[in-house]
């Protein structure tokens, strides 16, 4: 599948009786609010925004995997979101597979087809093509219902949706990590580079949980719920305040049975361990040790910075 392109659609779903209650501009940023998390889940698993366009998000994505797991964890950070007027909003997911043109991108026709799959699309589902079955591992199979899929004008080749209660983790379980993290420095405000740095934890009981904390917020990140996203805008999970810190700024994932803080920033992101040896990430990541602190754009050990604590241990 490396020349095709694997297309994802997502459509915020369940809007319509906010429209009556709050009126249309309350209702749009409600809306919007769940687009920041689903391009928050696209850009976590390494996908391509292509457009937004109202309700509905276009992206691509180099391997199918990765769209199918994007998927996934944007239906759970939308439905995280609390429910505005007492109305909970959903998205709806489509994907298909297609080849790409002459120039590289996605042909229309590929992603008109998409579109009208994804209006077809049960609330709070996600459906995908028989191109997109072929591409996935033969132990997903039994996590596709094709008997409930509906049937759409244009498409003649039979559609699958994944069954109710379907969770992440068995996806990730079934595809390989397509990264490694990779040794670092510690670097100081010099650039110079030292050879003190946080020691990692390599290798972390498939029971372990990574225990963030945030001023009086809590958050964990383990192989039930291995990504977590941090940065200014209110799409995250960790919202920081700082000005110093990027909209998209950072990322920690579960991964291999290790934790992984990855850096998206412009200015960089602050790992210390307990032993106070600080290590900076620039577009890079690297394995996190047993605790420590994060500073988002600044050092943590900066008197009075905005600090997320951390800790891996046993749930």
């Amino acid at each position: 599948m490396s020349e095709t392109r694997s297309i994802l659609i997502a459509e915020v779903a369940g809007d319509g009786p906010l429209f009556g209650k709050i009126g249309a501009m309350e209702t749009n940023r409600a809306v919007e609010r769940c687009r920041n998390r689903a391009e928050r889940s696209i850009e976590s698993n390494d996908g391509t925004l292509l457009k937004t366009e109202g309700r509905q998000i276009v992206a691509q994505f180099q391997r199918c995997e990765n769209a199918v797991l994007a998927a996934f964890d944007m239906r759970t950070r939308v439905s995280q979101l609390p429910p505005v007027s007492g109305v909970s909003l959903s998205v709806r997911i489509a994907l298909h597979i297609a080849a790409p043109d002459a120039g590289g991108h996605v042909p229309a026709a590929a992603l008109d087809l998409t579109k009208m799959i994804v209006k077809n699309t049960p609330t709070d589902q996600v459906l995908v093509t028989t191109e997109v079955v072929a591409a996935l591992p033969d132990s997903l199979q039994p996590h596709l219902d094709r008997e409930s899929a509906p049937v759409v004008a244009g498409y003649d080749l039979p559609l699958y949706q994944f069954k109710q209660g379907t969770a992440a983790t068995p996806l990730r379980e079934a595809f390989s990590p397509t990264a490694t993290s990779i040794a670092l420095h510690s670097v100081l405000s010099d650039g110079a580079e030292h050879p003190a740095a946080p020691a990692p934890v390599s290798s972390a009981s498939p029971k372990a949980s990574l225990m963030l904390r945030h001023e009086n917020h809590n958050f964990t990140v383990s192989d039930l719920r291995p990504v977590l996203l941090a940065g200014r805008e209110d799409g995250n999970d960790l919202v920081i305040a700082d000005k110093r810190a990027s909209r998209h700024h950072s990322r920690v994932e579960w991964r291999q049975n290790r934790f992984v803080l990855i850096d998206t920033s412009t200015n960089g992101t602050y790992l210390v361990d307990e032993a106070g040896n600080e290590v900076i990430l620039r577009r890079s990541e690297a394995d996190m040790p047993a605790r420590g602190r994060i500073g988002f754009g600044y050092s943590p050990l900066e008197t009075g910075a905005e600090v997320v604590f951390f800790d891996i241990g046993q749930r």
